[in-house]
């Protein structure tokens, strides 16, 4: 269970910098506030480690292979 839950965590993380590199892509091309964007994401990022940092006891946003 507990590598189900790291594996969900890292594809929290993948889908957090995918959305990451869709919103500056998108801010750019019709001239957005970038600042907004890069609160937004930081958010999802804090909130990833604040999952880990309760099921895990470690605030981390990358799970190795090892450590699974």
């Amino acid at each position: 269970m507990k590598t189900i839950l790291k594996q969900f965590a890292n594809l929290l993380t993948i889908a957090a910098t995918l959305f990451f590199v869709g919103s500056i892509g998108n801010a750019i091309v019709k001239s957005l506030a970038i600042s907004d964007i890069i609160s937004e994401v930081a958010f999802c990022y804090l909130a990833i480690a604040v999952f880990n940092y309760i099921l895990f006891g470690s605030a981390t946003l990358w799970y190795m292979k090892k450590d699974m």
